[in-house]
């Protein structure tokens, strides 16, 4: 896909993404043009795509670059770094030379919003090199371009050069190439003094680079417009300029670019003596650029705070607010904002008695303008020294003032500035007045006004060039304007009845992909989905009548985020929802800006224009479809034709997930059921452990195992010695308690793989994997030594009892017809090694060996 795309191609990928027409790969490519026209839709469509990709696709790699740079255009540096590296590595991997171009363009765009102009060039020239492997001429020359337009600031000497490589490569350029060179050209121009020929470039240049999408360039053409007109005393045009600039920063949502329109503005507002206006602007661009405190925007609108704050007299705070602006620019190297704060932090100071300190900061200040090769700073710095030392005078340094201000005129008629040089001639006069040198001082007198004559010439000149200027725009714009209305409504023409007849199909594909669903959050996710394809929406909504009849569980997204769920009561005076159920009819509200709805939620965003829909299927009510959009009027006959026709889809899907509902709990209630009854069948009732069936299965299993990884395993018979006389002496109560104590304690105490199992009345058997009969025996051991010395407590007295144990082990190997039988003849054997115990006088544990019966143990 291109870097750019102008409006046309965008609006066709609109037109065909309403009509469903739009693959995957198409929808990826109208996120990435969307990313500076609207960075939040950029984000939503983003996020759509993402779902619908695999993992692994390459363009997710794009994807993450596109939110690499909403997050850098809305100052969340790291994040856009983190996304950034993850998106080139992606690139890296999959040898994508022209990803990786890209990702080095956004470098260069990061390292521009950061004020960082060394980098912002250095990463062009890297996306140049990327570029270069690739077949994307178009690429290359636009990275070309963005580099010429970098080194104004970064290497100012090789603009020249740069500008004539980049038309080279690109004779007839593009609208995104052309946009970038000409804005090199006019920063060159506008440092250079030519105000006139910058200004008149950068109107040519603004509408081109909004058409290309490219919203960033074009917020910062109109600000630098703004300056030059206002160096040329167009101080109406400027804030024109300005205004719109703020405007589309706003629309965008991006801080910074919000920060440095309100910084220019409260510069221009200083500038024309509108102080209290100047100390408000500069106040909130200030906190806006506080977002990123490193960046130059925050240094220079501090700077320029600090100028307003010490015209309206306020030294103390002007200092501190210059102090800070030298704090945060320093590490940053913006040195033109922290030469010019240490301009004005000499001049509080010299207000403030510290007339020496105020001295040593101008000069440290003119030393870092020479250090830095800022010129265009000097003039002032010679200017506050002059008036430092003319208000604070010192024995034999009353030539100094004029001294100062005959170098600040100096370099302020090489650099073209007609009012500085007037001011400075005026400020000169009067110093040699005061010194007694009235023949010098008339000769400025004369020169200056020489020099105002020349300056309203060329003030008036350049007026007459900007509203020439402004009426070509202006011509131009109202024949784009023509042709645009022309070719708008031929499309409009061919395109109605196929719309019609698309949205009639799109709804049927909604429908169906709704009633499907068997899950409300589903219904709703899909709602929010395609609905905006269908109308100006900024919220659905979803409330669900309960069981009872008397509240809706309302689910909700705005602007693609879930909102808490809601209950609303039905008799609810402020819920037009509410209302919408109880007389099941459709309710449109509209709120002109300023009004808000009663039942509004703070927190949540105004809305001025909501419908709501019943959902109903047969005569039953189910719920209500709520819809609002942000936007006045929103939802004319067309657009509520198309929510009543979802409604009723809706309204089938509720119905139907409420029937799955409750299938679903019965089946839960089954299923337990099942599992009850399966306990039942595999537990003994009494004890809570395997009973017969199921241990048999157990040990059937396992002898199976065994033969096959040809491993041992064992079983141990258990019987409780004179069973029979606790149930006759003390009765069966007494017996049962005796019977859950002793397989709670077998139980307790065997290994997490063996399975303790009842086999019926008094008889117990332990199945014992991986354990040979000698370990059988141990362990049965072990069991019986327990029971005898944990008696059973029933009513308060303790039943002593013992068991007597038989062991009997697999052997290893068995031939392939035995091992049907093995369980059963291991079970057996082990039975008689318990009958050996028993004989032998009970409460001991024997084993079989080799078909051969031996006392594990004597009685205790």
């Amino acid at each position: 896909m291109d870097f750019y795309a102008d409006d046309s191609h965008v609006a066709t990928l609109e037109s065909r993404l309403s009509l469903g027409q739009l693959l995957l790969e198409q929808r990826v490519e109208l996120a990435w043009f969307m990313r500076q026209r609207d960075s939040r839709r950029a984000q939503q469509l983003a996020d759509e795509a993402a779902t619908a990709l695999p993992p692994g696709h390459p363009l997710h790699a794009r994807l993450d670059l596109l939110r690499a740079e909403v997050a850098g255009l809305l100052a969340e540096f790291e994040r856009a770094t983190q996304l950034l590296a993850q998106s080139k590595s992606a690139f890296e991997a999959a040898h994508d030379a022209l990803g990786v171009g890209d990702s080095y363009m956004l470098s260069a765009l990061l390292a521009a919003l950061r004020g960082d102009n060394r980098g912002n060039l250095a990463a062009a020239g890297l996306a140049a090199q990327a570029y270069g492997l690739t077949e994307d001429l178009e690429r290359s020359r636009i990275a070309a371009a963005w580099a010429a337009q970098a080194s104004v600031y970064a290497a100012p000497d090789s603009t020249l050069r740069r500008l004539a490589e980049a038309r080279a490569l690109a004779p007839w350029p593009s609208a995104p190439v052309a946009t970038l060179l000409g804005l090199a050209e006019a920063l060159r121009q506008f440092d250079t003094g030519e105000q006139m020929q910058a200004a008149a470039q950068l109107m040519a240049l603004a509408t081109q680079a909004g058409q290309a999408g490219m919203v960033h360039m074009r917020i910062r053409i109109g600000l630098s417009l703004a300056a030059a007109l206002s160096n040329v005393d167009d101080n109406d045009n400027a804030y024109a300029w300005t205004d719109q600039a703020l405007a589309l920063a706003r629309r965008a949502g991006w801080p910074l670019a919000i920060g440095d329109a309100l910084a220019l503005l409260g510069s221009l507002a200083r500038e024309t003596g509108q102080l209290d206006r100047s100390l408000l602007l500069l106040k909130e661009a200030v906190e806006w650029l506080g977002i990123a405190p490193e960046s130059r925007g925050n240094v220079l609108a501090h700077a320029y705070l600090s100028h307003s704050e010490l015209d309206a007299g306020h030294a103390e705070q002007a200092l501190l607010t210059a102090q800070r602006a030298e704090q945060l620019g320093r590490p940053v190297g913006a040195w033109a904002g922290v030469i010019d704060a240490m301009t004005v932090a000499a001049r509080a100071q010299a207000m403030l008695g510290e007339v020496d300190t105020a001295r040593s900061l101008a000069q440290e200040a003119l030393l870092l303008a020479e250090q830095h090769e800022l010129p265009m700073w000097q003039p002032d710095i010679y200017r506050a020294l002059a008036e430092i030392h003319c208000n604070h005078p010192r024995p034999n340094e009353q030539q100094l003032p004029m001294t100062y201000l005959e170098r600040a005129l100096e370099l302020t008629a090489k650099q073209g500035n007609d009012k500085e040089q007037l001011e400075i001639l005026d400020a000169l006069s009067s110093a040699c007045e005061r010194a007694g040198d009235y023949a010098r001082a008339l000769r400025y007198e004369r020169r200056a006004r020489e020099r105002l004559a020349v300056t309203e010439q060329r003030r008036l000149s350049n007026r007459m060039a900007a509203l020439e200027m402004r009426y070509r725009g202006e011509q131009q714009r109202e024949e784009a304007q023509h042709q645009r209305m022309l070719a708008e409504a031929e499309a409009a023409r061919a395109q109605e009845l196929s719309t019609s007849l698309q949205v009639l199909e799109n709804l049927g594909r909604i429908g169906r992909e709704i009633t499907v669903n068997l899950d409300l959050s589903s219904v709703l996710q899909t709602l929010v989905a395609h609905l905006g394809k269908l109308a100006r929406v900024s919220y659905v909504g979803l409330s669900v009548l309960d069981a009872q009849g008397r509240l809706l569980i309302r689910r909700g997204v705005e602007d693609g985020r879930p909102m808490p769920e809601r209950r609303v009561s039905l008799d609810d005076p402020n819920s037009k929802a509410a209302q919408c159920a109880r007389e099941r009819r459709e309710i449109l509200l509209e709120y002109a800006a300023g009004q808000r709805a009663a039942s509004h939620i703070p927190g949540t965003r105004e809305m001025h224009a909501s419908w709501f829909g019943p959902l109903l299927v047969g005569e039953d009510l189910v719920g209500v479809l709520t819809i609002q959009s942000a936007e006045e009027h929103a939802y004319g006959a067309r657009e509520q034709l198309i929510f009543r026709t979802l409604s009723a889809y809706v309204g089938v899907a509720v119905s139907n997930a409420r029937v799955y509902a409750r299938l679903g709990e019965q089946h839960a209630r089954l299923a337990e059921a099942e599992a009850e009854m399966r306990k039942l069948a595999t537990t003994d009732a009494l004890t809570g452990i395997p009973n017969r069936r199921h241990f048999l299965a157990a040990l059937d299993a396992e002898a199976r195992r065994s033969q096959r990884s040809q491993r041992p395993m064992a079983v141990v018979m258990a019987d409780i010695d004179y069973f029979k006389a606790i149930n006759d002496t003390l009765g069966h109560a007494a017996g049962d308690a005796v019977l859950v104590h002793v397989s709670q304690l077998l139980d307790e105490n065997k290994r997490t793989i063996d399975t303790v199992g009842r086999l019926g009345g008094e008889e117990f058997a332990i199945l014992l994997p991986e354990t040979d009969v000698d370990g059988a025996a141990e362990v049965a051991d072990r069991l019986r030594r327990l029971i005898q010395g944990d008696a059973t407590l029933w009513q308060n007295q303790p039943i002593a009892v013992s068991m007597s144990f038989g062991c009997a082990a697999l052997p290893a190997q068995l031939p392939p017809e035995a091992t049907d039988q093995a369980a059963t003849e291991l079970l057996q054997a082990a039975d008689r090694a318990l009958y050996q115990a028993k004989n032998a006088g009970r409460n001991l544990t024997a084993l079989l060996r080799d078909g051969q019966g031996e006392l594990y143990s004597a009685a205790e």
